[in-house]
Order: structure tokens, then C-alpha cells, then sequence
């Protein structure tokens, strides 16, 4: 009995530090919004999918008195191996990126 409580307290845990995935999400705007989940899934992958496709073509997704969501792209450079010392060649890339609005921080407080 002792273990089975200690596990369901690591399995909360563990929930809290990892957030609120994609199907939590869906459940809970569909209880908000009263969509089926199956569409709310299938709302938050296109949404995922076009702000993807902008960022790409080099835009910025502004949600407004939420944020931004933008691209950082870093050019190649040469860095180190932090146990050899052996300098190696980073390619370069974009990164994904989101800045909260005023607003959005507003909310929060």
C-alpha cells in the first residue's frame, strides 16, 4: 500500500514538471469551447503546422495581447568539444521562438 501511494505521488509529480501536453490541451479547450477533442487535435496540428510554414518563409505569427512567435537564425560558426578540445564546425540554423506581449505577462500577475 506504502509503495502504491509513493507511486502515484512520483506519477504527479512528474506530471507538474512536465506540463500539459497536446490531448490535455485539446480536453480542455474542448470542454471550453464544446468541440469534439478529435477536431480541437486536429485545430491545434494545423495551427502548429501553418505557424511552422510562416516562420519558414521568414514571417512572424503575432497572437494579439499574447505574443509573437518568431525565427532566430544563427550562422555557422566553429565551437569547441568542451571534453577533447577539439574545435568542430556548427551548421548553421533556425530556431523557434516565442516573446510575450505586455499583455500577455499582464495576465499572468
Amino acid at each position: 500500500m506504502k509503495k502504491f501511494f509513493l507511486t502515484l505521488t512520483l506519477m504527479a509529480v512528474s506530471l507538474s514538471v512536465y506540463g500539459v501536453g497536446d490531448k490535455e490541451l485539446a480536453g480542455r479547450i474542448a470542454a471550453q469551447t464544446g468541440m469534439e477533442t478529435d477536431q480541437v487535435e486536429v485545430v491545434l496540428a494545423a495551427f502548429k503546422k501553418q505557424v511552422i510554414a510562416d516562420l519558414t518563409s521568414g514571417q512572424e505569427v503575432r497572437l494579439s495581447h499574447f505574443g509573437k512567435f518568431y525565427a532566430r537564425h544563427m550562422e555557422a560558426r566553429e565551437a569547441r568539444n568542451p571534453r577533447t578540445g577539439e574545435a568542430i564546425q556548427v551548421p548553421p540554423r533556425s530556431y523557434l521562438r516565442f516573446k510575450a506581449f505586455d499583455s500577455g505577462h499582464g495576465r499572468l500577475n
